[in-house]
């Protein structure tokens, strides 16, 4: 048994160094991982639950495999709050799987018993990150994938600004003298003064806002996109005959968050805000396939315009026809909105 457990044990060690040291071979892996999803779809019985198995196991693996990466390059210690936002991403990426799974096991009652849990835990999780750890923004995910060539790059930079600054140092009059201790050999001397790497404007500008109370407008905002699942849910569960109701109450939430975010938030706002903030404007586009609106507006015209461009578009039939089959099936899957 020890040994089972040495040889499991030195498999990990050598699967960490070798994520850390091959950060694009490991993301074409995943990529690979998900496209498999895609194919799986259809094509098999229960494909639908194994296939969004498969593209959650995947989502899973890019998140451990981000971990390990950031992990390996870490500067300074941990960022409060990392360890529930790891729980809540890996809660959103198994959300719809838990979904689909407890729908085949228990019926609607156990979907919807398991629905309205995970978005109670989700929704205090987030209120938490947001007033207790002072997150100035909810993301989606809780921890956004890692764009891994730009972050090995700036730790790169990092650790030379830091060997730099050990080994040279300015002077009020703007002088940059070499340490005596970092001096080369003297035949290796150029004879020039040592060049200091330009500051971090990003960390700068952070630690600049960091302290910046936020306003009671933005808070309100913010909470108030926080509990639009609950809200929505309340909503459906009281006017089930009435689904327009929970419909236009998600939508005004959504618009009324997004305006006070956006007239209010300083205007100078952090790139990660700017980023959060575009992607909510850009997600209400979703409103046009979410229920009842797909089936009562968009439905109709949209399976035209795929009909039609499959019919006289060459190739494009071989997407658009999988498309028309999939998208009434997609649409009750993933164009809900009890997810943030």
């Amino acid at each position: 048994m020890s040994s089972v457990v040495n040889s499991i044990t030195d498999f990990y060690c050598a699967y960490k160094e070798w994520v850390s040291a091959n950060p694009q071979k490991s993301a074409d892996f995943e990529t690979t991982a998900k496209w498999v999803s895609y194919f799986i779809a259809g094509r098999i019985n229960n494909s639908s639950i194994v296939s969004e198995l498969v593209y959650t196991l995947s989502n899973l693996l890019v998140l451990f495999n981000d971990r390990i990466i950031f992990n390996a390059r870490r500067v300074g210690g941990h960022v409060p709050g990392e360890k529930l936002k790891i729980f809540l991403t890996v809660l959103e990426y198994t959300e719809v799987f838990i979904e689909i799974s407890a729908k085949k096991l228990w019926g609607d009652k156990g979907k919807w018993a398991l629905i309205v849990i995970v978005q109670l835990v989700k929704c205090i999780s987030k209120l938490l990150l947001f007033f207790h750890y002072k997150e100035k923004i909810t993301t989606a995910p809780s921890v956004p994938p890692l764009h891994r060539t730009e972050f090995v790059q700036k730790q790169v930079s990092e650790l030379s600004r830091s060997i730099a600054s050990t080994s040279a140092f300015s002077l009020k009059s703007g002088r940059v003298i070499r340490t005596v201790s970092s001096a080369p050999p003297l035949n290796a001397r150029s004879w020039s003064p040592p060049l200091l790497p330009p500051n971090n404007n990003v960390e700068q500008f952070r630690q600049a806002t960091s302290n910046i109370p936020m306003p009671t407008s933005v808070k309100v905002a913010e909470v108030m996109y926080l509990m639009k699942p609950l809200c929505y849910l309340g909503a459906l569960f009281a006017y089930k005959d009435k689904p327009w109701r929970p419909w236009l109450l998600s939508l005004g939430l959504d618009l009324m968050s997004l305006k006070l975010n956006h007239s209010v938030r300083p205007s100078s706002m952090s790139p990660e805000e700017q980023k959060e903030l575009s992607r909510r404007s850009i997600a209400l586009v979703l409103y046009l396939l979410r229920s009842p609106y797909y089936e009562k507006v968009s439905a109709k015209p949209l399976h035209a315009v795929l009909n039609a461009m499959s019919n006289n578009l060459p190739l494009v039939g071989h997407i658009c026809r999988p498309l028309i089959h999939y998208l009434p099936e997609w649409q009750r899957t993933y164009f809900y909105m009890w997810s943030t």
